[in-house]
């Protein structure tokens, strides 16, 4: 007896037949039991652990109980500490615990589903030095490090050059590979006439600009320049360059008009390098491996020489900061799995490279966990990107369950590869690998890889790569799929998508990701996810021909995106993704019309409502010059010559307007008008102001002004000034500026600061908030200098109004105690607080502000109404 309401029974109970006629036993009355409920609960406990082993054909009388009692839904304990702890809390409560018998499963380990990762650097070491790694070890080593498709380097013995290296390499990876694969050719001084045959079957052509480990080392420029003129365009080319080296090759693919892929970014003069080149929208993408992220000059003492030989070298601490720093133009995150035997490494001739297929995940992790990654940092860079810049297709049913809370110490003895040693041996860290599924069969599971060698696929020969055209004898994706930027837009789909969230189309999801149920599998056939892994790249040297590849004719909407038929309401429909969408669009169209080449053909024949219930000057006319650059047409509706006068209702109003437009442009006084007026309209509505509620097009056209006047937008202290209690633009603003890692500071007139709830919302999601009297205290620390104007018409009596006007004014003599670098925004009309003197200043953005909202608008009607499929 457990308690005063529990009642324990013990029965007798054999499975051995007590009749002959009695062909189940005393299960049968068992069975008989369970069905009429006559157990409230059965603790039955398996054997594992007990010394037996089961095989398949043999059916313990344990399982059976078991199998019985979810049959019949009772429920059912099978773990001895879980029976415990029931027991005692019987025992504790005196009553009868409650049973969510609704319940499938419950634990007290947080696990999340990811995407299987992708390693896009890894050297496997066969043919030539087994000892080290092998295909089978390697591919081991990924699945346990959540790795479900890696691509293997050509620095092998002998080198992968030629067509009969690469058969010899593909047939070994076909025999030995536990998870997918694709593999690269090298260039060498020599083979460039011919090695551009295998292409269409290679992962990519890797150059190598510097000393490394093997033979593969280009002597010359002129052996850069054959090889990258001659390799398709659209076929990726990754480059060992460091320092001097990696300036020239990307310059010289520049003049080429090539993307290129720069490999393991390890200096801060790199990155730099590499952030003013997309910024100059030079096609270069690179990655990062984790041991120049998470190691320095200052563990070479702990590691000792040898075995902290890796190339390129460890860097100082000042290097690793600027990686850090320049987080958002790093592409891909990648190992460089460059196995040696310890042996070797502590030779007096010790060769360079680490191990890090089993632990550059669990170190991401606990980045996050210290909150210098996000999540969807990890997936972005580890899947997504790679997928996208080296074209490689998905991989149905496969996925990581990861423990995020597990902590636990790196150690050597745990580790599948060859190598046996890790530079992070004894590195804690939190987050664990759980299980691998790939193409639906469990590969790996508590530390056991359970698939054999030949498991693993090769991603190039599976899947054809489409073709460009029946003429052209690469059938290979097109320039800007390997750009990349655009290829969310470039997939073909989302026509016609209704609803709220973020998914595309009628795509349908084959992996459940739990933290980002967004995330949608390309539609059969299709060889690209739609991604924007470049945030910051930048294309204002777009040629026509790329905005041709961009507006694909073949696709039924050229601009397909998750926005296609939706309403644009509110900034918090908008996630970072959608922002680099709405952002790299609205760059190429800005290239395209400051160049005065046409794009016109894009909503040819579509029409846009324009509906303002306010008096607008930019918004309005930005609006309407952005659709008739797009080659749509404009009708216009106002409170004074419409039949608002007569006193048509807000709803009757739109419900007309729709059945004439495609996209109307609402702006009303009165907030919550425009999602009102949302729920009656059939079109898409874009919300141009309600108010004092929201503006989202101003705040959107804000953040772009901010990328291109300084180049980033992380960071950064932007200072509000003025009406921050009515000003729409600023509550927008303030709230997108949620995705980027900013610090906001307010000043304004006594009675005119920021909304408590816009506070509290940006306190929730950790933004530092300072308020400040004046200008002159807040402006040292200040980036962007925001400010608004006391608006006249949200002031009851002119008193009131004249009360708070005059307080903040910008002039040249203030500005002097501002950074050089300082921008001033003003979303316009200015009254009286920025002084016309200061306009000469090139520190005064507002009016190129009020210019980028065209293109901001032009990007974001593209993307609402689709584009026609005839464009150019």
């Amino acid at each position: 007896m457990l308690s005063a309401f529990c009642h324990v029974e013990s029965v007798q109970w054999t499975f051995d037949k007590t009749t002959p006629d009695d062909i189940n036993g005393e299960l049968r009355h068992l069975a008989e039991f369970l069905a009429n409920k006559q157990f409230d609960l059965v603790i039955n406990l398996p054997m594992r652990g007990g010394g037996v082993r089961r095989v398949s054909s043999f059916m313990t009388h344990g399982y059976r109980t078991r199998r019985l009692a979810v049959d019949y839904s009772i429920p059912l304990v099978t773990d001895v500490k879980c029976t415990k702890l029931l027991v005692e809390s019987m025992r504790v409560t005196g009553r009868n615990p409650g049973m969510k018998t609704h319940t499938d499963c419950m634990t007290s380990r947080r696990i999340v589903k990811l995407p299987g990762f992708i390693d896009v650097h890894v050297h496997l070491r066969e043919p030539g030095a087994t000892h080290k790694e092998d295909f089978a070890s390697g591919t081991a080593a990924a699945l346990a490090g959540g790795v479900t498709m890696v691509c293997a380097m050509p620095n092998t013995n002998p080198s992968i050059v030629d067509r009969d290296t690469f058969n010899q390499f593909r047939e070994l990876a076909r025999l030995g590979a536990r998870c997918d694969y694709a593999l690269y050719v090298g260039a060498s001084d020599s083979n460039w006439e011919h090695v551009h045959e295998l292409a269409t079957q290679a992962c990519g052509l890797k150059m190598y600009l510097n000393d490394t480990f093997g033979t593969l080392r280009l002597s010359d420029m002129a052996a850069w320049q054959r090889h990258l003129s001659r390799w398709p365009k659209r076929a990726p080319i990754v480059c060992h360059a460091e320092r001097q080296s990696m300036a020239a090759v990307m310059l010289l693919a520049h003049l080429l008009e090539r993307p290129i892929h720069i490999c393991h970014v390890a200096r801060k003069e790199e990155i730099q390098l590499i952030r003013a080149a997309k910024e100059k929208g030079m096609r270069v993408t690179c990655e990062v491996c984790p041991h120049h992220l998470f190691l320095s000059t200052r563990d070479l003492e702990r590691l000792g020489a040898g075995m902290a030989e890796v190339r390129p070298l460890l860097c100082s601490p000042e290097d690793q900061e600027a990686l850090w720093e320049h987080m958002e133009y790093i592409d891909v995150f990648a190992t460089d799995h460059a196995p040696h035997t310890l042996e070797e490494k502590q030779s007096e001739r010790p060769p360079p490279g680490f191990p890090g297929l089993e632990t550059i995940l669990p170190l991401l992790l606990q980045a996050v966990h210290e909150g210098r990654l996000t999540m969807e940092d990890i997936k972005r860079k580890f899947y997504r990107n790679p997928r996208t810049i080296f074209n490689l297709p998905e991989q149905p049913q496969t996925y990581v369950e990861i423990d995020l809370d597990e902590e636990w110490t790196i150690s050597n003895n745990e580790l599948k590869t060859k190598a046996r040693w890790s530079p992070f041996n004894g590195t804690k860290v939190k987050g664990r690998v759980h299980r691998v599924v790939l193409r639906g069969e469990v590969a790996f599971i508590d530390g056991q890889v359970l698939v054999q060698p030949g498991y693993g696929q090769n991603v190039r020969a599976k899947i054809p790569l489409p073709q460009k055209s029946e003429t052209e004898g690469n059938d290979l994706p097109s320039d800007t799929d390997v750009n990349d930027t655009f290829a969310r837009l470039l997939t073909e789909g989302a026509a016609g998508g209704t609803g709220t969230g973020t998914g595309m189309g009628s795509r349908s999801t084959t992996v459940h990701f739990e933290d980002d149920a967004s995330n949608t599998s390309p539609a059969a056939g299709s060889f690209l996810r739609p991604v924007s892994p470049s945030p910051r790249l930048r294309l204002d040297s777009s040629s026509n021909a790329t905005l041709k590849e961009f507006l694909q004719k073949n696709s039924p909407n050229p601009v397909a995106h998750c926005l296609v038929g939706k309403h644009v309401i509110s900034v918090d429909m908008f996630g970072k993704e959608h922002l680099n969408d709405i952002f790299n669009l609205a760059q190429l169209l800005k290239s395209r019309v400051t160049k005065d080449r046409p794009v016109d053909d894009l909503l040819r024949g579509k029409i846009m409502a324009s509906v303002f219930y306010e008096v607008s000057t930019r918004t309005q006319c930005s609006f309407g010059a952005a659709m008739q650059r797009l080659g749509g047409h404009v009708i216009n509706m106002d409170q004074v010559t419409s039949s608002v006068k007569k006193g048509e209702t807000l709803e009757d109003s739109i419900k007309v307007m729709a059945s004439y437009a495609d996209v109307l442009v609402l702006r009303h006084p009165e907030p919550g008008a425009v999602a009102r007026a949302a729920s009656f309209c059939r079109k898409p509505l874009i919300n141009a102001g309600d108010g004092v509620g929201e503006h989202p097009t101003q705040a959107l056209l804000d953040v772009f002004t901010i990328r291109e006047e300084i180049g980033t937008v992380n960071g950064l202290t932007i200072t509000m000034v003025g009406d921050l209690k009515n000003g729409r633009t600023v509550h927008s603003l303030a709230r997108l500026l949620t995705l980027y890692n900013v610090t906001l500071q307010y000043v304004a007139p006594p009675g005119l600061g920021m909304p408590d709830a816009i506070m509290r919302y940006l306190d929730q999601r950790g933004v530092t908030q300072r308020t400040f009297d004046s200008i002159e205290q807040a402006l040292p620390s200040t980036d962007v200098l925001y400010m608004t104007r006391i608006q006249r018409e949200r002031f009851q009596t002119e008193e009131e109004y004249k009360r708070c006007c005059g307080h903040f004014i910008v002039t040249p003599k203030l500005m002097t105690r501002a950074n050089k670098r300082t921008i001033v925004l003003h979303p316009l009309p200015r009254v009286e607080e920025i002084s016309r003197d200061f306009d000469s200043d090139p520190r005064a953005a507002y009016f190129r502000q009020a210019e980028y909202g065209m293109y901001i608008r032009m990007s974001l009607l593209a993307m609402v109404v689709g584009c026609r499929s005839t464009a150019l």
